[in-house]
């Protein structure tokens, strides 16, 4: 966008349409200046520097004060364009047009739609638009949706040359997992991931999302009771793209579930909240119930319900302990795999068992098969099973 002409220059395309609305005859006197004009619309124009359309602004109804050259501008509706095609379209309830547009004040219900096939839409109840400067500033309830997530904070700052929005003052991100169009209607369930940061640039045409400061997120599982407590997650930064919603979660990195008890300690974690996948590459220790795991680089797959410890695998609960080099772990049917060399200890056997590949389940009455290189089996056992004693 071209910027706005300065005091001097020649003015703005200023096509006030003068049809008048029941002017009064002022009454001039010394100390009571004439009342402001009133009317019928209101069309502001900005052209860029090629002669094609930067922004417009109209109001079904408009007071101008001619002396000192501010409009007061009931339900304004704007349009910002980008290379003569229109981009954004804008409305409040009411708005203050200062110096033929220079800057403009908007107050109420302020809505900010980014046309396209994807849903973006920003939201306030205060707002000052610089159209040369290419920003809108939000001081009041700014809000941004996206058809899966909520941003919100204190105060904003959109840059549209940029795509950029800035939330500064304890910004927050809702994500739901069902889409919604922000156009049409707002999800009324509660989220099911909350996530609050210091400080926040997201790029709602790309999706990129950029944070800064320590970020703790809640969240919910799918069927999880309100009155139950909600999955948490503390780390040093966040990074990702609201799009893909794909995330980099910076080390230290704590997650807790008091309801399954599970607790992670990493480093750095990357999501893909679509496909239900999350890995750590570095160092870990977790724990699920009574088992305990350690290693180096863990892919989880929610949607298979199961762990990949690429390296340096140590599985232990009471009464058993597995070190391999790789282990694989499925936690709803406790059946695990893993690959040498490796050892496998019993307590309640008092065995302890090596070789290069190991396929079964860990727990009670679960049968574990270890073989050797080229498949010779060199143990095979199944725990002992409690028996009754039958009448003669």
């Amino acid at each position: 966008m071209s910027p706005l002409p300065r005091r001097g220059a020649p003015a703005l395309l200023l096509p006030l349409l003068l049809a008048m609305a029941g002017c009064q005859p002022p009454r001039a006197t010394v100390d009571d200046p004439s009342p402001p004009f009133v009317f019928r619309s209101l069309d502001l124009r900005q052209q860029d520097r090629l002669g094609r359309p930067a922004w417009r602004l109209r109001s079904p109804e408009t007071r101008y004060d001619l002396r000192r050259r501010v409009a007061q501008a009931i339900q304004p509706q704007g349009e910002i364009f980008e290379n003569g095609e229109p981009l954004y379209r804008l409305s409040a309830t009411r708005g203050t047009v200062i110096n033929d547009g220079e800057v403009i004040l908007l107050e109420g219900d302020i809505r900010l739609d980014r046309l396209g096939t994807r849903p973006l839409q920003i939201r306030a109840a205060r707002a000052r638009w610089a159209p040369g400067r290419n920003r809108l500033d939000i001081d009041r309830r700014p809000e941004a949706f996206d058809g899966e997530n909520r941003l919100s904070s204190r105060r904003a700052l959109y840059r549209f040359d940029e795509g950029r929005l800035e939330l500064r003052g304890q910004p927050r991100l809702q994500h739901w997992a069902q889409r919604f169009d922000p156009r049409k209607a707002l999800p009324t369930a509660p989220p099911d991931t909350l996530v609050s940061v210091q400080s926040a640039d997201w790029y709602p045409g790309t999706g990129v999302l950029e944070t800064r400061g320590q970020v703790r997120a809640l969240r919910r599982p799918e069927g999880r009771a309100a009155d139950r407590p909600a999955q948490t997650l503390v780390a040093s930064s966040l990074t990702g793209n609201t799009l893909q919603q794909r995330y980099t979660l910076g080390a230290p990195l704590r997650f807790d579930d008091p309801v399954e008890r599970t607790s992670l300690n990493t480093g750095t974690v990357t999501l893909d909240l679509a496909a239900r996948r999350a890995a750590a590459p570095s160092a870990f220790q977790a724990r699920r119930g009574s088992l305990e795991a350690r290693g180096v680089g863990l892919q989880v797959d929610g949607a298979r319900e199961q762990a990949t410890i690429s390296g340096g695998c140590l599985l232990q609960r009471p009464g058993e302990r597995l070190q391999a080099d790789r282990c694989l772990w499925n936690w709803r049917t406790q059946a695990v795999e893993a690959d040498g060399p490796l050892e496998l200890r019993l307590a309640r056997n008092d065995q302890t068992t090596r070789g290069s590949r190991l396929r079964g389940q860990l727990g009670d009455d679960g049968a574990i098969e270890v073989t050797a290189p080229g498949g010779r089996v060199v143990s095979r056992f199944r725990p002992r099973a409690s028996r009754q004693a039958t009448p003669r």
